[in-house]
């Protein structure tokens, strides 16, 4: 009767564990990077033609896809982690002395819908926030100071501000600074974010409140309400607004309600943080906040939202993982680390052995013994025997 192999027994093959090359792997490591990092910009079936017009072997885009959501996760695991050390260990990240202390940081918050595969979720929210240390002059414009984003798809305000926590407790001693946050009127922002920034404070996007009260009323209207915003008084703003109900449409009644309920909530919310912080931070340049709606489009709207693409929840997760790297300047370096545990050289392993004179002797098994059969046993003296036969061609 035939053997049969189990199903459990699986073919090995010796030279790529001794090169330590991983089952799963089917490119090599300079491949594999430039892949990974052209799916952060291109849909997956143009990175795989961009690649076959370039003249480097053919990849599918089945497998650019795995390879992207491999270390798209596993990013997002390495987040996780850095957050469960501060929040569950109570450990930080990172030695004091080399943390950044500033009198002010700037954070702004915004998030994106992206559209679901499947018939459950229609879509679902990615949280981005992007922090910077305010604005440095570049000829006769200005950038922003050192930004640095946090991008995923999490599951509330809470997980996002905790694990935004974690990433900036590793680089800022934030025990006396002073945090801006700004944001839209999204609850996770406005109600969750002093949570766990307590010397912070909070407003409205300008963006978002012009946006919402032109809306609703006319453009002189408008300007006369932010007037009267930007000098302070609150109570007229407010009151002013909760009175002209009557002369509010029906169809933008909702995005009027919406206006009145957030202003009467978060009264401090509506004035720019420059009325706010006190005369302790003349000297700094202080300017209006309101990049995350740019930041969201260039960093992930472009690659995410547009041409009518869907994602599933773990391809979504795998993505915001690698395009936050992508926005941090840190996607090849952090693949450069990642990568080479997968895949070894094996041209610098043997570069090593020869370069530490490790030699190997080839006559060493035609010179070894078997002790075995110096014993008296008949199978033994036709072991000496068969030993004894020389070899021949």
């Amino acid at each position: 009767m035939k053997a049969t192999k189990s199903k459990k027994q699986r073919g090995r093959f010796l030279l790529d564990e001794e090169l330590n090359i991983q089952p799963r792997m089917r490119v090599t490591h300079g491949l594999l990077k430039l892949m990974v990092a052209a799916a952060t910009r291109l849909p997956f079936r143009e990175v795989a033609k961009m690649l076959e017009e370039a003249g480097f072997p053919a990849v599918s885009h089945t497998t650019i896809h795995k390879e992207v959501r491999h270390y798209g996760l596993l990013q997002k695991k390495e987040l996780e982690q850095m957050r469960d050390i501060l929040f569950l260990a109570g450990k930080e990240e990172g030695e004091d002395a080399k943390k950044k202390r500033l009198p002010i940081l700037f954070l702004e918050a915004d998030g994106v819908m992206i559209k679901c595969q499947g018939a459950k979720e229609k879509k679902f929210e990615l949280k981005m926030g992007v922090v910077y240390e305010g604005w440095e002059k570049v000829g006769a414009g200005r950038k922003l100071k050192n930004p640095r984003v946090m991008v995923g798809l999490f599951a509330n305000g809470a997980k996002f501000w905790e694990t935004f926590t974690a990433a900036l407790a590793k680089i800022y001693d934030l025990e006396d600074t002073l945090i801006i946050i700004n944001g839209d009127g999204a609850s996770w922002i406005q109600d969750t974010a002093k949570e766990y920034f307590p010397r912070s404070i909070v407003q409205i996007d300008r963006y978002h409140l012009v946006r919402d009260l032109r809306l609703v009323m006319d453009k002189p209207v408008v300007d006369r309400l932010l007037a009267v915003l930007k000098k302070g008084k609150l109570k007229v703003f407010i009151d002013t607004l909760v009175s002209m109900e009557p002369g509010i449409p029906a169809e933008k009644m909702k995005i009027y309600k919406k206006l009145c309920n957030f202003s009467q909530k978060y009264p401090e919310h509506l004035l720019d943080y420059r009325r706010r912080i006190g005369y302790e931070y003349e000297g700094i340049r202080l300017y209006g906040m309101g990049i995350a709606e740019t930041m969201v489009d260039k960093k992930v709207a472009n690659r995410m939202k547009k041409r009518g693409m869907r994602w599933s929840k773990e391809g979504a997760m795998a993505m915001a993982g690698l395009l936050m790297l992508r926005g941090n300047g840190q996607l090849f370096t952090w693949l450069d680390a990642h990568t080479e545990e997968d895949i070894q050289n094996p041209v610098k392993k043997w570069r090593n052995i020869i370069k530490n004179k490790v030699t190997v002797d080839p006559e060493a098994p035609l010179r070894a013994r078997m002790p075995v059969i110096n014993t008296g046993e008949p199978w033994a003296q036709v072991l000496r025997e068969i030993s004894k036969i020389p070899f021949t061609a």
